[in-house]
Formats: structure tokens, C-alpha cells, sequence
């Protein structure tokens, strides 16, 4: 480890150990699986790990929070929720309505389980992206750690791969609700096929794919390490099976997987 990412991390752990307890966010993304296992460690009080989870959460997130949970022991609990009637109007702010919800849950949570504190994973790569969940983050009081020292999501890969955790260079996730076009109501039935199509791929063995919802079709994004060619001719090669899921038709983006700020900077749906 270089000298500044150890002072980095060192950082953290400084943050970690004035936090007298707290509710931590955990979707069971990289970032919030770091965090928990950083923060059982250091933060001196009670740790609960906390995920909401609705239609809009990959069955492979929850599937990661309940494995991580049980291999480092960390206390954890699902809270299964409803979409909020403003995220399902899908405005360009969603991220804002769903995370001031969420955030609003584990206040809830914070307060009768008398906790100090809400944590959060945000890193300090984050504010690369347009990300309205930092807006609600902040205006909720919630403590993004990763963030206050410094760490980027490489920093956070090198170190989680330098403690052992096996899902140091799992791809970035995001909820469901990412895939549909602004403006476009969130369905519950539209999230699952969208769901089922990424897992199937994945089980092709590509690790980084979204299913963009277009219409009743969809436009499948490959990672950017990737989207070659050969990947691309086997998506185009699986087609009439990823439409048995429901799409009426299956397109191959050649761009690739653009993350959704950029995406929106260059006008791209």
C-alpha cells in the first residue's frame, strides 16, 4: 500500500472511531460492504447494517448483503419496502425522492434503536456523477466516511482486495429504476424482467451489463472492459432467448455502459 492511500485509510479509521454507534446503509454494493466491515472494527458502539430494499433492488445486491453479512458477522437487517409514489413518476431528481426515503427509514431506526449516527458508503469518486442521493445524503445529516477521507473507488478496491474481501472487483450496481427513461412510470413486472435479463447474462459470464428499457424493448450496455466485439456477438447470438423475457426487441449498443450523469451531460437517454 503507497503512503498516501495508507493515510487515507488511516484517515477513515480516525472517522470511524469518533462515531459512538450508528445505522449503516448497506446495500451490498462494494463501497457499503467496505464501510461495514471498516466500521465493525473501529466504530466503538453498536454497528447495524441496515438494507431497504424494494422492486427496484437487484436480486444479486441482496443476495451480496446477506453473504458479505454473514462472513464478516455483521448485524444486518432487510427492510422491505414500497416504490414511493414520487419515485415512480421517475423525475430527474428520482435518486433525491428514493433516497430521502430511505434515509427516512433509517432515521426511524436510528432513533428507536437510540444509535448516534446514519452512515452512508458515498466515496469521494461520487461527486464525478450527478448524483441527487448526495443531496439527500447531506440535507439528512448523513455521514458519508469514505467520502470525509478522501477515498476514491480505486482506493476502495485496493483496499478491500488488500483485507480480503472477494467482492473487491465486483462491477458497480445500481437500482433497477436506472434502466427506464425519465419520465417513463417505474413498473414493478418492468424492473423484474429487467432483473432477470441481467442476471441471465450474467450467468454468461459478463460481469458488467445494463438492460436500458426502451418502449418495450430493451438496449443492453456492455462494461466498458467489456464491450468487445466477441461479447457483442454473443448478446446479438442470445437475443431471441433474452426476448423470452418479455421485450419485443433486443439491441446491442456498440457504445457501451455510460454511467447515467454523463449519459444525461451528452444528451444520451
Amino acid at each position: 500500500m503507497d503512503r498516501e492511500l495508507e493515510q487515507r485509510n488511516a484517515d477513515l479509521v480516525t472517522i470511524l472511531k469518533a462515531i459512538p454507534s450508528c445505522v449503516l446503509a448497506f446495500s451490498g454494493g462494494l463501497d457499503s460492504a467496505f464501510l461495514a466491515i471498516m466500521a465493525s472494527g473501529h466504530v466503538p458502539g453498536r454497528v447495524l447494517c441496515v438494507t431497504v430494499a424494494d422492486a427496484s433492488t437487484p436480486e444479486c445486491d441482496l443476495e451480496s448483503a446477506r453473504n458479505i453479512a454473514l462472513k464478516y458477522h455483521l448485524e444486518h437487517t432487510i427492510i422491505v419496502s414500497n416504490i414511493d409514489p414520487k419515485v415512480r413518476k421517475n423525475p430527474p431528481d428520482r435518486c433525491y425522492h428514493c433516497k430521502t426515503r430511505i434515509f427516512q427509514r433509517l432515521e426511524e431506526i436510528r432513533a428507536r434503536e437510540g444509535l448516534a449516527s446514519i452512515l452512508d458508503g458515498e466515496n469521494a469518486s461520487d461527486s464525478d456523477d450527478e448524483r441527487p442521493g448526495s443531496r439527500a445524503a447531506r440535507e439528512c445529516g448523513i455521514i458519508s466516511p469514505l467520502a470525509q477521507a478522501n477515498l476514491t473507488k480505486n482506493d476502495i478496491r485496493k483496499l478491500a482486495n488488500e483485507i480480503g474481501i472477494e467482492a473487491w472487483n465486483r462491477p458497480a450496481s445500481a437500482c433497477l429504476s436506472s434502466r427506464i427513461p425519465f419520465g417513463t412510470r417505474i413498473d414493478d413486472e418492468v424492473l423484474r424482467r429487467v432483473d432477470e435479463t441481467e442476471q441471465f447474462i450474467r450467468s454468461k459470464g459478463i460481469g458488467m451489463i445494463r438492460a436500458r428499457v426502451e418502449g418495450n424493448g430493451t438496449r443492453l450496455e456492455l462494461g466498458r472492459e467489456e464491450n468487445s466485439e466477441e461479447n457483442r456477438a454473443m448478446l446479438g447470438a442470445l437475443a431471441p432467448e433474452i426476448a423470452k423475457f418479455g421485450w419485443d426487441s433486443v439491441k446491442i449498443d456498440p457504445g457501451g455502459y455510460v454511467p447515467a450523469g454523463i449519459r444525461s451531460r451528452n444528451g444520451r437517454k
